[in-house]
């Protein structure tokens, strides 16, 4: 099943690469490409997660885990006599994606092993279902191509073995779904309502009394206390891991993950099995109540979530537009029918996997249904928020074989339940074509805003910054990444688009969009260049007056123009402070 699922997820990864771009790729594999190189560099330190190339003028402080970019520079390192450091790192982002896709695809088979249980399905219907399945994951496989080396992959990684365990439902499934829980958090935050809603049915099942819970619980617990206090002693180190980063793993979620873990093993452990469900209850429910406002009174500044320190100029400019916090009318909008359909399938196979997760309810088997409630949590957070769209395409295509058993072996326990799905798919799928008919039409009129953060540059000959000493540059931010890719070492920019760079994003907005001469001059200060691309379109001089007459190839006064070797549209300018207006 496991070389089943293998053979077919590297086939939809080499049909995606066989014009050469990835489907799935962004300005995130880019930054954590420079955050790995500069650890890998004389100036870079383990602990130390700043990087000097974003400078605003303040520092920024990448948020990324150490744990991701472990894999790649062990890489590098073993193939240190071979091939320099650099290439080591290059063969790298194209071999640990690949390996990391087999542990993946091993725990996607071993899941589906067990939702077959008792279901007779072999031979070409098994491999048949097996390969659907992988398919209709294509979105979660993608992540995992050579040279997408952003965190998203282990963090499927990870709500995998959460799902695992859950199926698996005795000691080694409670390991890993503390593990799975952990790994995510320590990765990043963005799958914390899935390890709620794992956890939040694990609970619910210990106060239901359900068997073989508390072996599950007890084990889940050891896991994850154990992976957090490694991982923070392991990709932090003593200082940062006592830090309140409210966005990033740190001291409030090391005391939440190890102080709830704590009290979930402890209660389950010495309660005795004669205790009632509002004892059990009350048992959880007061210390872990202690546990959040503990949190609240230490962690005051975590409250208002992991996106407070966005100001609100670089709020409305960049978070507000940014797709991935879109509800799927997005897509809709923009004509990405296939992201829809995709999506569709997803709910289609949540539909009639009901009946299967309700069959193994009745056998008392409850962690299917947990598990069925992750992916069914993921596929209603995407709904709202796109940025969620690859977790449920990975996890729910796992139930399908199962369903598609049930399907073939015709049992009269799911025909009606089967007819029921069949119709609350179609109702479901008729509401929305109706509400995405009956929507307004959204016609988006692009402006200064949008040609600052598309303007990539692509293939144009960045060498002039060979000719020049290193400094600061003042750039829109689509080209930030580009030219810090191309640029020598030295040379800084001052915004990219993640919300830590807000500070620099809220200068560049100054900079650039500006009618006051006076604010121009103090957000270009600790600047020593500015570079802008030409843009074909023609921005409004009203809305954004400095970016408007660069992007068209003029100059503006106080700034220099440094001519290229060689005719680019990437255009360099030295900044005279005295005479900038």
């Amino acid at each position: 099943m496991f070389l089943v699922v293998y053979a077919t997820a590297l086939a939809i990864v080499l049909v995606d690469l066989a014009d050469g771009i990835r489907f799935v790729g962004d300005i995130d594999d880019q930054l954590r490409e420079l955050q790995i190189r500069h650890l890998m560099s004389a100036q870079g330190s383990w602990f130390d997660l700043s990087l000097p190339f974003i400078s605003m003028p303040a520092t920024y402080v990448s948020p990324w885990s150490r744990l991701v970019d472990l894999p790649y520079v062990a890489i590098a390192w073993l193939l240190q006599p071979f091939m320099a450091p650099s290439q080591g790192l290059s063969v790298a982002f194209q071999l640990w994606p690949p390996m990391l896709l087999a542990v993946c695809c091993l725990l996607v088979a071993a899941t589906a092993r067990r939702l077959l249980a008792g279901f007779s399905l072999t031979g070409t219907a098994l491999t048949v279902s097996l390969m659907l399945a992988t398919v209709l994951m294509s979105m979660g496989v993608l992540e995992f191509s050579p040279g997408r080396i952003d965190h998203h992959n282990m963090q499927i990684v990870a709500l995998m073995m959460i799902i695992a365990g859950l199926v698996r439902w005795d000691r080694a499934g409670g390991l890993m779904i503390g593990a799975g829980a952990a790994i995510s958090t320590v990765v990043g935050l963005e799958c914390l309502p899935f390890i709620a809603i794992a956890y939040g049915g694990l609970v619910l099942c210990y106060i239901g009394n359900v068997a073989g819970v508390r072996t599950v619980i007890i084990a889940s617990s050891v896991s994850m206390a154990t992976v957090t206090l490694v991982s923070a002693m392991a990709f932090l180190g003593p200082a940062a891991a006592v830090s309140t980063q409210c966005d990033a793993f740190s001291a409030p979620y090391i005391f939440l993950l190890s102080g709830f873990s704590a009290i979930l093993g402890a209660c389950v452990a010495i309660q005795s099995d004669r205790a009632g469900p509002v004892m059990r209850l009350l048992a959880l429910a007061i210390p872990a109540g202690a546990v959040l406002i503990a949190a609240a009174f230490l962690f005051p500044s975590c409250i208002s979530g992991p996106y407070g320190i966005i100001d609100p100029l670089s709020r409305e400019l960049w978070f507000n537009r940014v797709w991935q916090e879109k509800s799927i009318r997005y897509f809709y909008e923009n004509g990405q029918y296939d992201l829809l359909l995709l999506l569709a399938l997803t709910a289609a196979v949540g539909a009639y996997a009901g009946p299967l997760v309700r069959f193994r309810m009745q056998t008392r088997s409850f962690g299917p249904l947990i598990a069925y409630l992750m992916a069914l949590g993921a596929l209603i957070l995407t709904a709202f928020v796109t940025r969620n769209i690859r977790f449920p395409i990975a996890l729910m295509p796992v139930f399908l074989p199962a369903v598609i058993a049930t399907m073939t072996m015709k049992l009269p326990a799911f025909d009606k339940a089967y007819r029921l799905s069949a119709v609350a798919t179609a109702a479901v799928a008729a509401a929305l074509c109706l509400f995405f008919v009956l929507l307004p039409p959204v016609a988006h009129k692009f402006d200064e805003v949008d040609y600052m953060t598309a303007s990539e540059c692509e293939r144009q000959d960045f060498s002039v910054l060979q000719a020049v000493p290193p400094g600061r540059v003042a750039t829109p931010q689509g080209i930030a990444m580009p030219l810090l890719l191309a640029a020598p070492t030295g040379f800084s920019v001052g915004a990219i688009p993640f919300h830590r760079a807000s500070p620099g994003m809220k200068r560049m907005f100054q900079a650039f969009m500006t009618s006051d001469p006076q604010l121009r001059r103090e957000a270009l200060a600790p600047f020593d260049y500015v570079a802008v691309c030409r843009f074909p379109l023609e921005a409004d001089p009203a809305q954004a007056p400095l970016y408007a007459a660069l992007a068209r190839g003029d100059g503006w006064p106080g700034l220099e123009r440094i001519n290229p070797p060689t005719r680019s549209d990437f255009q360099l300018f030295r900044i005279d402070h005295a005479a900038l207006r």
